[in-house]
């Protein structure tokens, strides 16, 4: 790796200070940025994830677990070795004083031209109107049900599957599009992935992108991730009512949490 490069990342807090950098998120326990920088002479956009050590308890702990940055790290090897599209990482860094944990930072490249499942639906597809926009869309629901097939035939769990966590790029034509896991600090791969964490990454996905879909629409992704079990009415009736039961459990769940928040002192 650039020699130049390497010796920014002893500072990496100083990426967020940089001409340039648009600060994406930056909430307690996480800080994202996206800016561009020289390797090798040659331009590059990066993102740059600061894990924070949030809390004393946290702190503690953290002398007997992993940061944030090599768990990402870990999660996209797990990926890479399944054939599963996600960024490229260019660094994990972490600052730790006698064992203990202070923040760490995970940097990747950019993905041109990509876009959130989310807004590549708004943006890109629901305008498309007649036949055509019709199509689009079910091509992409399918595109969509096969990652999640394929990720989950691999024993693989992603603890985050919520739209803005899958980027869409990769070229302009329907065929060409790739779908590209995000967050990946809570990858695992299991011995046997239960039911219970493929319904629970159907729910994530159902609660942020089943906002913007039909019933049909639905429909269409579940009978196209169940393959031939969707044929059979009891496997296609518990899948459904498994996933609308846990959407409205966590939806009353946050609602209280919310109504807590808010009440008056």
């Amino acid at each position: 790796m650039d020699p130049m490069f390497v010796d920014r990342l002893f500072d990496a807090d100083g990426f967020f200070a940089a001409s340039g950098c648009v600060i994406v998120k930056d909430q307690r326990k996480i800080k994202v940025g996206k800016l561009s920088v020289t390797i090798y002479g040659q331009p590059r956009s990066i993102y740059v994830k600061r894990y924070n050590a949030f809390s004393l308890r946290y702190k503690l702990l953290s002398s007997f677990t992993q940061s944030g940055a090599f768990r990402a790290l870990q999660g996209a090897a797990i990926l890479r070795a399944g054939q599963i599209p996600t960024v490229a990482p260019l660094a994990a860094v972490e600052h730790r004083r006698a064992g203990v944990l202070s923040k760490s930072f995970f940097i990747t490249h950019e993905i041109d031209g990509g876009k959130t499942a989310d807004a590549y639906w708004r943006d890109d597809l629901v305008r498309v109107s007649g036949r055509d926009g019709f199509k689009a869309r079910r091509t992409f629901l399918a595109k969509l049900a096969a990652l999640f097939d394929f990720l989950h035939g691999q024993e693989i769990y992603h603890n985050d599957l919520k739209d803005a966590n899958i980027l869409v790029g990769g070229g302009a034509s329907e065929t060409a599009l790739q779908l590209f896991l995000l967050d990946l600090e809570g990858v695992k791969r299991y011995r046997r992935l239960s039911l219970a964490r493929k319904v629970k990454n159907l729910v994530q996905l159902n609660r942020t992108f089943g906002r913007y879909l039909r019933a049909a629409e639905k429909l269409y992704f579940l009978k196209n991730y169940l393959g031939g079990g969707f044929a059979a009415r009891q496997v296609r009736r518990h899948w459904i009512d498994s996933v609308v039961h846990e959407s409205q459990r966590w939806d009353r769940l946050k609602a209280r949490i919310v109504a807590r928040v808010n009440e008056p002192d």
